[in-house]
């Protein structure tokens, strides 16, 4: 079976999971460009903020995070291999948090023999992960934000 070129694929797609395409591209990139450009201090203020919205729950919380997730994979995907995880765990955080749901944003580090130190960026809502858990095993968190949930 042929695969359908991509403007049949976007325009197949419910109108609702278009513009989360397109808001998480969006954020993505001004996520990007926030971390090679602003100052930590700058982007912990924005992580901390609280959420303005009522809290979500419930069925309607955990299709949103699983829409979310998706949107926000597929985006990434789409636009760049150089999007990655802090900027990724900025949208996901930024979009969740725009809809009622708080989530917290883990910074953490690891030592390995081949890579040295590094640094990895994810985010979760309680236990469950939403954007970057799976590549978190191993890590030492250095930092959560919002610190107080």
């Amino acid at each position: 079976m042929p695969r359908r070129n991509p403007l049949t694929r976007w325009l197949a797609l419910p109108a609702r999971r278009r513009w989360l395409i397109l808001e998480a591209a969006a954020l993505l990139l001004i996520a990007r460009v926030a971390v090679r450009l602003l100052p930590f201090k700058t982007l912990t203020w924005f992580m901390e903020r609280p959420s303005t919205r009522p809290a979500l729950d419930g069925p309607a919380r955990a299709a949103l995070k699983k829409d979310v997730r998706w949107a926000n994979y597929t985006a990434s995907h789409r636009l760049s291999e150089n999007i990655v995880c802090f900027p990724r765990a900025l949208a996901a955080q930024s979009m969740l948090r725009r809809r009622g749901v708080a989530t917290t944003l883990f910074y953490g580090a690891a030592r390995t023999a081949e890579k040295g130190l590094y640094a990895h960026v994810w985010l979760q809502d309680g236990d469950e992960g939403v954007v970057g858990q799976r590549s978190a095993v191993g890590f030492a968190v250095l930092g959560r934000y919002p610190a107080s949930q």
